[in-house]
């Protein structure tokens, strides 16, 4: 707008100046694109799990609901209710998206290239990335609250197991290209997760300390021993 004004002004400044184009007709613009049906569900589903996401974690499980997804996203009750339910859709709405996210994260660690040094150093950063941040510990705040519902709570488990699971596969496979074996793979991605996932606990008692990585620092150094005898 401040472009046109000043040309505007300088058209009408120099009689000689050239005179500005007009502007199109609006009837002559080309007719608006409208989106599919499927494109606009896609595009509210994407929304309301962005605003499910935010308010678990900010506001934890209990301020999840039909209600507060719907004025968090600017829509009615009745739009949320149309694609989810019940506060059990929603809930794993929320957790589908955290862990969607995490993995998204997780795929830049597994692109890294090396040697096994450099490989078991980007898985155990890849999980202290995953357990040390708010992904984590919104999915484990609604599996804990889903684990005192019977019905949601194997619904809630299947949801992570099936967004969490085929990243320790990816380390696995990684770890099987470098010559370990398949068992051994298995063995030392679910040691690492549970190493780093039990110091990212331990942090709610403890204050973190030279100990923590220390064990983890022994555990890389023995399980590259290991490997230098294959």
């Amino acid at each position: 707008m401040a472009f046109a004004r000043n040309a505007t002004m300088n058209a009408n400044a120099n009689p000689t100046a050239p005179a500005l184009p007009a502007s199109r007709p609006a009837a002559s613009r080309g007719p608006r694109v409208r989106r599919t049906q499927a494109e606009r569900t896609e595009a509210m589903r994407a929304r309301l799990s962005v605003e499910a996401y935010r308010i678990v974690a900010e506001g934890g499980v209990r301020a999840l609901t039909i209600r507060s997804l719907a004025t968090a996203a600017k829509v009615s009750q009745g739009a949320v209710l149309h694609h989810f339910p019940d506060k059990a859709a929603i809930v794993l709405l929320a957790v589908e998206q955290t862990l969607t996210m995490a993995r998204e994260d997780s795929m830049e660690w597994l692109a890294t290239r090396g040697d096994a040094h450099e490989v078991l150093q980007a898985m155990l950063a890849e999980f202290r990335a995953f357990f040390f941040s708010d992904r984590f510990w919104v999915a484990m705040g609604i599996t804990i609250e889903a684990s005192k519902d019977g019905d949601l709570f194997p619904l809630v488990r299947a949801k992570v197991a099936d967004l969490r699971t085929p990243v320790y596969h990816a380390w696995e496979l990684r770890l099987v290209e470098l010559g370990w074996s398949r068992d051994d793979a298995r063995r030392d991605v679910r040691a690492a997760a549970q190493l780093v996932s039990g110091a990212a606990i331990r942090r709610f008692w403890a204050d973190s300390d030279d100990v923590s990585q220390a064990v983890e620092t022994q555990w890389l150094a023995a399980r590259l021993a290991e490997h230098a005898t294959r």
